[in-house]
């Protein structure tokens, strides 16, 4: 076989190849592993606001919502990156709790954690974590809801705060004061 043969052979299998990926991805079994995390920029002023930082987990095949919410809130556990702490970014969600399930079901989300997601923080700061949850786990269709569950159990009240709120679907409305100033950093 002469080099121009083996040449266009190549160029032939690289642009089937190609196609083959692309058709992947337009039929969704293959999709970006891009998620948005909501973090605070800490300015020193008590109102602080969010932060968009995007994370990646390279490629998702066939993994569904409720997969990919589990994910980008267990990246919102994780916390800021050492890069990400010294420009600022902080959480308000313990770095301890653990997402156990997630489900969506019609336009409800609900997110079990385990009991570490309630602990520490003033009224403030848990309020802060809710909106953190409630925009990280709402970024592939902003106008769903977020239910808490804690180890499996619907909650009327969350933290040792009493924060009542979240006995019914939590939406990114109910934190729009967080939104101040919203940008995406990365």
């Amino acid at each position: 076989m002469t080099f121009q043969k083996k040449v266009v052979l190549g160029l032939l299998v690289l642009w089937v190849v190609l196609l083959v990926v692309f058709g992947l991805i337009r039929s969704g079994i293959i999709s970006s592993g891009k998620v948005i995390v909501y973090f605070f920029k800490n300015t020193g002023v008590s109102a602080q606001p969010f932060v968009e930082v995007q994370r990646n987990a390279g490629t998702f095949f066939k993994m569904d919502i409720s997969e990919k919410i589990k994910f980008a809130l267990n990246q919102l556990i994780a916390g800021p990156t050492p890069e990400e702490s010294a420009q600022g970014f902080i959480s308000c969600v313990p770095a301890d709790a653990k997402v156990l399930n997630v489900r969506k079901q019609n336009d409800i989300i609900y997110v079990d954690f385990s009991q570490e997601i309630e602990y520490g923080g003033g009224i403030a700061e848990i309020k802060g974590r809710l909106a953190q949850i409630v925009f990280t786990a709402t970024q592939f269709d902003p106008e769903d809801g977020v239910r808490i569950l804690i180890e499996g159990k619907e909650i009327k009240s969350f933290s040792g705060e009493g924060i009542t709120d979240v006995e019914k679907p939590m939406y990114r409305n109910d934190f729009s004061d967080f939104l101040q100033g919203a940008k995406n950093e990365r």
